[in-house]
């Protein structure tokens, strides 16, 4: 506690900060022990901080090994073609972002992802004029006009006019965001683009960074200048080499043309394995080097976010829409969505708000010979749609669980029951465990779930919902609830009795 609350004050104040966090210090590949004795901290808490993150787990003379992605899109293809012969010398990581290309896995030193090969997303826009992948379709503005400064209030009331909401899965009001963070007292203000893209099943993110990264920049640019910030993240996930590169070199070639607002600096963190770091706070603890916890609020990040400072955390489709709504004062028709699963064209594909699911699911096609189940939509704490239901429009308030619009779709071969079971596994191996009832009670699921009595796991959901610390642990219960309510036989069967005991 006295090392972090020295750092907040060197970071608040002007006492020249230390190079670096513990964290850097592991990913950096120095020993436990040496981080302790370096930082000043307990070798506890440095091996607390080590246990957290996937990336960092960390084995004696583990050399080149693989990390076998364990995703839903990649579990489910491995699961259809009969299960897979484990690979020597592997760990799990729960998502690469390639499901488009499910089941993969990638060569890996010690503990580190190696992934800088480029593997290509196929793209498609069912939206005329696509938005989301304009860039991706021609239209390529110069870095001059895509950096161009802009009028803080005007920009402001377009984006209130343009009701863009967040893409990242919690759909807030973007501008609401930025009203709040301009408003905040504070010299020292902070612009983070999310780009800890956890879901297994989104790729979205990780194609804007690599293959569109001065628009995600632009975007971040003119957030800071509506907000008043002189300080820029972009966070990419540990299994995102390539997009942190991409990032990198489009942050020092803005650089060198001073594009960016003056005084406005940017730089590239990248995580080490957590799917919670997709929540802002949990993300800003990560950035902070510490463990990615989620935090109660208030206070809200805009307020008192990184190191106290005001801070808006906003996803990367978000950023890359930015300018586009500011320089056309439109409203964003369109939501890009990353189709994987049980379908002959998986890839990202940019739809109109108007279009049915089953629409952009046709459109993808399905396997010779089988037919669609399920799809889970926005992840495993998304939502379950069973295909009788797949008219429903695409839509923030109409197709439930929509969030950051991953897709994957599944055909009969997929159980219902053995859909549960992945999920109970993700929710108990990604919990954070800040809070009690989703620490416990997701490794509950992944011990019982299977065999609890209908009862039992009811009440067990209910105390994640209600008791949870944040989204995670409350949207554990959503997808599965929807699995109880489409298939209940396969779900019940040989269970206890109502009211019985596992």
């Amino acid at each position: 506690m006295t090392h972090e609350l020295l750092e907040r004050a060197r970071r608040l104040g002007d006492l020249p900060a230390e190079e670096g966090s513990a964290l850097d210090d592991l990913r950096a590949g120095l020993g436990p022990s040496d981080v302790a004795q370096r930082r000043g901290l307990p070798l506890a808490r440095v091996l607390g901080l080590q246990s957290f993150y996937d990336l960092l787990h960390a084995e004696p003379d583990a050399g080149l090994r693989r990390h076998v992605c364990v995703g839903t899109s990649c579990w489910a293809a491995r699961l259809v073609t009969g299960g897979a012969t484990p690979l020597p010398r592997s760990a799990e990581v729960r998502c690469l972002g390639r499901c488009y290309e499910a089941p993969v896995d990638t060569l890996g030193d010690g503990d580190t992802v190696v992934d800088r090969g480029v593997h290509p997303i196929a793209v498609r826009s069912l939206s005329d004029p696509p938005i989301v992948f304009r860039h991706l379709f021609g239209d390529v503005p110069t870095l001059d006009s895509l950096y161009a400064r802009v009028d803080p209030i005007d920009a402001l009331v377009r984006l209130e006019a343009s009701g863009l909401r967040g893409r990242g899965g919690a759909a807030y009001p973007t501008a609401a965001k930025w009203r709040a963070a301009r408003a905040a007292p504070g010299a020292r203000k902070v612009v983070i683009a999310n780009g800890d893209e956890g879901d297994p099943g989104s790729f979205v993110d990780r194609l804007l960074l690599e293959q569109t990264p001065h628009v995600v920049l632009a975007g971040m640019n003119v957030c800071a200048q509506v907000i008043g910030a002189t300080d820029g993240i972009v966070f990419v996930r540990g299994e995102y080499p390539e997009a942190a590169r991409r990032m990198r070199q489009a942050i020092a070639e803005a650089t060198l043309g001073e594009r960016f607002f003056p005084g406005f600096t940017v730089e590239v963190r990248v995580g080490a394995g957590s799917y919670v770091c997709g929540e802002e706070t949990a993300l800003i603890k990560a950035i902070e080097g510490q463990r990615a916890e989620s935090q109660p609020k208030p206070p809200y990040p805009a307020i008192s976010g990184l190191f106290g400072r005001p801070t808006v955390v906003q996803n990367v489709e978000t950023l890359s829409l930015v300018p586009w709504v500011v320089a056309t004062g439109l409203r964003p028709q369109s939501k890009a969505l990353s189709i994987s699963g049980a379908a002959v064209r998986a890839g990202a594909v940019e739809a109109p708000f108007d279009m049915s699911l089953r629409a952009v699911l046709e459109d993808a096609g399905r396997p010779l010979g089988s037919h669609w189940k399920m799809a889970l939509v926005g992840g495993p704490m998304g939502r379950l749609v069973p295909a009788a239901d797949f008219d429903v429009q695409l839509g923030y308030d109409t197709l439930p669980g929509m969030g950051h619009g991953g897709i994957v779709v599944f055909d009969e071969r997929v159980p219902a029951r053995a859909l549960a079971a992945h999920l109970y596994e993700f929710a108990a191996a990604e919990s954070c465990g800040a809070c009690a009832p989703c620490r416990i009670g997701t490794r509950q699921l992944a011990l019982a779930g299977e065999r609890m009595a209908q009862s039992d796991l009811e009440r067990l959901l209910t105390t994640l919902e209600i008791g949870s610390l944040c989204g995670f642990g409350q949207g554990v219960s959503r997808p599965i609830r929807d699995l109880l309510r489409a298939f209940p036989a396969e779900m019940y069967s040989a269970r206890p009795a109502p009211g019985g005991r596992s």
